[in-house]
């Protein structure tokens, strides 16, 4: 059974959507008169007696990312595109403050070294490698949902494959894998015998399946009507029902049933 998608109206959605855009836009715009006010507040030299362990608890947090995603990526699973993102994120970080902090001491030029040789390389390498597979299960997705033609940048694509707004074109075969609903046939045609106003005729006819509406490949429709005028439904009717007819009716079939019992003979 497949899970339940929760439709982008539901009130609980739309709630936690503002809440969520609340709390990113107001760190942003908090974080623009803050910094204005550090440029202005911090020393430029401050000394720390926790350095060492400033610096050891940062790349232990580096190697355990970079393990992690090494992980992921050797049992292909999809954590593998959040972290690498993650881990590159942190490689940047440790080559801006190896340079920064080292700008007026001899190790200045080991660390632009290793930021250009090894972190750097590695923190591309790791978004080239995570937006690669990102685009491959959008692509996936897009064609899952049925849509033809290119498929939209990611900067262009909206979090939802199927939201309205990002429907392309759909398959030539895709009415057929998802029939219409008021089809008894369950999209599958039939055949059905044409009535004497031609098999699309909206006319009287026959009571059974009618084409009503054609697909992309040629076949068609049904839908089933109820002919009260056509001669096979009245027989189907109950005759105990006080009709006009019943009596009749009852004569009728009594009589049939004599001339099978006993046939007439042939004079000589």
């Amino acid at each position: 059974m497949l899970p339940e998608v929760p439709s982008p109206n539901d009130p609980h959605v739309r709630h936690l959507r503002q809440l969520f855009l609340a709390v990113t836009t107001g760190s942003f715009l908090f974080l623009i008169p803050w910094i204005a006010y550090l440029s202005v507040s911090l020393p430029s030299h401050h000394e720390v007696s926790q350095w060492r362990l400033a610096w050891v608890g940062f790349d232990g947090a580096l190697i355990a990312a970079i393990g992690f995603t090494a992980w992921c990526a050797w049992r292909r699973l999809q954590l593998f595109i959040p972290w690498a993102i993650v881990t590159a994120t942190l490689l940047c970080c440790d080559a801006w403050f190896d340079i920064v902090l080292d700008w007026n001491s001899d190790e200045l030029l080991g660390s632009v070294i290793t930021a250009v040789v090894a972190e750097l390389p590695l923190a591309g390498l790791l978004v080239y490698v995570a937006r690669k597979m990102l685009r491959l299960n959008v692509t996936i997705a897009w064609r899952q949902a049925g849509r033809e033609g290119p498929v939209p940048p990611l900067s262009r694509m909206s979090l939802l494959i199927h939201d309205p707004e990002m429907r392309g074109p759909r398959r030539a075969d895709d009415d057929r894998q998802h029939p219409h609903h008021g089809d008894p046939s369950g999209g599958r045609p039939h055949p059905v015998e044409p009535s004497e106003s031609g098999p699309y005729s909206a006319g009287p006819s026959r009571g059974g399946p009618r084409p009503v509406e054609p697909y992309q490949d040629g076949s068609h429709r049904y839908e089933h009507t109820e002919d009260h005028h056509a001669p096979g439904h009245q027989a189907a009717h109950d005759p105990s029902d006080g009709g006009p007819d019943a009596g009749r009716q009852d004569t009728d079939r009594e009589q049939n049933d004599d001339d099978r019992r006993h046939p007439p003979r042939r004079s000589a």
